[in-house]
């Protein structure tokens, strides 16, 4: 990576990472920032005291710049991509260039995500509306010994407002382009001496979509979802602290059409407007899901607590897409699949004086059902397969992981202190009733018998870390660390039951130094960090398979690679009223060895810009002694990157883009109400989020344009 003076220029604008700083309500008499509490260590810390790289967005934050879903968290992380890989579904989360962009249910994300400390096993979960949120927490870099699942990328954690003691609502009402209206709102209090409720509920709903299907004329976009949450916080003695949490949602909205120049139709010829496509299906998908978690707190002793955590979620997923993008039948794909997961997390923990230590054991079960179908009569007859109308895959899986994991720490003296920790993970993985199948004449006929394979691995993996705070207001820290997750199966179409065979797991060794440092009395916070990761035995999901239907997708080993790069981010209330956060990330990533046909060494990984900025300008002032007025502006950066390696097709390759967006209103001083008016991509910038290659050519999904409204918020 050449560091050019574009770069040059960002690093002298947006000097350091993870920092969260809380947008206030009002102005404050005091430029100091706010201290940012965190438990990324499981258990609450000031930010400027945790020897990892965090970045952090309060519940605040995240209404304030309108972040409805986990794929909008990215455009205020350095370093982080979250992208759709199939239309605006399936989540990929890449941090720091590890990711894996697979749009199966089966493979669990490199990085591990987690919703009040439950992990989610499958990409297919992680499209959830974020709803009453007391921050999110998006940590970088192996993580395994404070946590249940083993990941190699990072952990991103989401964390809900939990139940007051004193009564408290609030509703937020919005209104906007393409006939775009929500309403979330809560309640909470105290039910009883010692029990206290929060139940929150989110509605979206937009009529009019801002894609056009050229085939039927209608628009396409449409949005209807519901997601909601039931808290109940029990505390039965001083000493005892139990939370239940029920929640569920569901998402009946459009399936975005993707654009496509098809080699095999002139359908799309020469129409230039990224948001007119063909389908000739109506694509749609239908989302069910529920869970509940039990979250017991017992503190025994003196120092010493156990928590318990007991979850079970389910997921339902049925998704239509038209691949082929014409008004043909060539690919238009029907997803069924069904997650089921429970998991059980114990942790004893001491907090000492000097020595504090987290013992963890975690036990999880999952099984993912899927059948996937493609109909494709007017493509078939074209590859050699006459006679047959459709195409698919069908299988189930079953995987147990069990773990044990501990985490010290030791203040050697009162400027040093040192952090250990080790993790024992095992997993075993059953990929069963699983063939490709061709429909007919009205028959099914399987391709090959059903297949039946098994997976199974264990690994230790830790990490070693030293902070030295002997200068006023700074931290200084550096780790080594060891990720490793596991391997598995591809859950893809295939024509050669061999493919259907395990992929191994991946290891990644982490080094790592970084800052905090707290300046200008207090009113300034910069962090920074630097890094280099040697990656073992990458797992990748590309087009590495031939077929007679033309190139497949699936997963393999594809070799090691290297990544080196940091993080910069800078918080700043330079005046009254004047909040200033700016981020940069920069990352040079290369493939060192390739041991897949069609995967050349030099290449970068995909999602993996050499630079992405964000920031946000706000600022308040009063308009009276009830009144105060609110502005603010927020902007991210995407260096040109690509999505796709494997024979680097240029068609997968996306130019850099900036995304502008702004917000303004009045409100109470004494916070009844605020109302604002908003815009985001303000620029109306095309720009693609995913390119996807298939038997008809590369389908791209674009970006939202434009779009603006109006919120009003209330709260007692």
């Amino acid at each position: 990576m050449q560091v050019n003076s574009r770069m040059i220029a960002a690093i002298l604008a947006a000097t350091t990472t993870g920092f969260q700083y809380q947008l206030a309500a009002q102005p404050a008499a005091s430029l100091q920032l706010e201290e940012v509490i965190v438990t990324a260590q499981k258990r609450e810390q000031s930010f400027n005291e945790v020897g990892i790289a965090v970045t952090a967005l309060s519940g605040d934050e995240i209404k304030a710049l309108r972040l409805n879903q986990p794929v909008d968290i990215a455009a205020q992380t350095p370093n982080l991509r979250i992208n759709n890989v199939v239309a605006n579904s399936i989540p990929n989360v890449t941090i720091r260039g590890i990711g894996l962009n697979d749009y199966a249910t089966n493979n669990n994300p490199a990085a591990g995500i987690y919703i009040d400390e439950v992990y989610l096993v499958s990409p297919a979960m992680l499209s959830f509306q974020m709803h009453d949120l007391a921050r999110v927490e998006v940590l970088k870099g192996p993580q395994g010994t404070l946590f249940g699942r083993n990941t190699t990328a990072g952990a991103v954690n989401f964390i809900a407002n939990r139940p007051t003691e004193e009564f408290a609502a609030g509703v937020t009402l919005e209104y906007g382009r393409y006939e775009q209206a929500s309403g979330q709102g809560f309640v909470s209090g105290e039910l009883m001496p010692g029990l206290a409720g929060r139940l929150s509920v989110q509605r979206i709903r937009q009529s009019e979509g801002h894609q056009t299907n050229r085939v039927t004329g209608e628009d396409v976009g449409r949005v209807a979802s519901t997601a909601w949450r039931a808290l109940l916080q029990w505390q039965p003695a001083e000493s005892l602290d139990i939370l239940l949490n029920l929640h569920g949602g569901k998402d009946d909205s459009d399936i975005h059409l993707v654009k496509i120049d098809n080699p095999f139709s002139a359908e799309d010829d020469g129409d230039r407007d990224v948001f007119r496509s063909g389908a000739s299906v109506a694509t749609r998908q239908q989302i069910d899901s529920e869970g509940f978690s039990l979250t017991a707190n017992w503190a025994f002793a003196d120092a010493l607590s156990l928590t318990s955590i007991s979850a079970w979620e389910e997921l339902d997923r049925f998704h239509v897409e038209d691949r082929d993008a014409t008004s043909l039948v060539q690919l238009d794909g029907y997803f069924d699949n069904a997650v089921e997961q429970f998991s059980q997390e114990l942790r004893l923990t001491y907090l000492g004086d000097e020595l504090v230590w987290i013992a963890g054991a975690f036990y999880g079960n999952d099984e993912v059902e899927t059948r996937d179908r493609f109909d494709a009569g007017d493509l078939l007859p074209l590859l050699g397969l006459d006679g047959f109308e459709s195409l698919g895959n069908e299988y189930r899986q079953e995987s147990d992981s069990i773990a044990l994991f501990l985490h010290t720490e030791w203040q050697a003296t009162p400027e040093w202190r040192l952090t250990a920790g080790l993790r024992y993970t095992d997993e075993e993985k059953t990929f069963a009733d699983a063939f490709t199948y061709l429909i007919g004449g009205g028959f099914e006929a399987p391709l090959f018998p059903s297949v039946r394979n098994e997976y199974s691995t264990d690994d230790v993996s830790g990490k070693f870390g030293v902070d030295y705070t002997g200068i006023e207001d700074t931290l200084l820290y550096a780790s080594i660390s060891r990720g490793f997750k596991s391997g598995g199966f591809q859950g893809q179409l295939t024509f050669n039951p061999a493919d259907l065979q395990p992929f191994q797991e991946e290891n990644l060794l982490a080094y790592e130094a970084g800052a905090k440092l707290t300046l200008l009395d207090g009113s300034m916070q910069l962090n920074a960090a630097i890094f280099f990761y040697d990656y073992e035995d990458m797992q990748f999901y590309g087009g590495i398979f031939d077929s007679p239907v033309g190139t497949l997708f699936g997963i393999a080993n594809v070799g090691d690679s290297e990544v080196t790069g940091g993080e910069i981010e800078l918080a700043w209330r330079p005046a009254q009223g004047l909040d200033l956060r700016l981020g940069m990330g920069l990352l040079d990533t290369e493939i060192t060895n390739s041991v897949v046909g069609g995967v050349a060494e030099g290449s970068e990984l995909p999602n993996s810009p050499e630079l992405n900025l964000n920031g946000v300008l706000r600022y308040q002032w009063p308009l009276s002694s009830g009144l105060y007025a609110d502005a603010m502006v927020d902007f991210n950066y995407q260096d040109d990157m690509t999505f796709d390696i494997v024979r680097q097709p240029q068609e997968a390759r996306e130019d850099s883009y900036w995304l502008w967006n702004a917000r303004a209103g009045i409100g109470a001083a004494s916070g009844a109400w605020t109302l604002s008016l908003w815009g985001k991509n303000l620029s109306d910038e095309r720009y693609r989020t995913q390119v996807l290659f298939s038997s008809v050519g590369f389908g791209e999904s674009w970006g939202m344009p434009r779009t603006y409204g109006v919120s009003l918020d209330l709260s007692i």
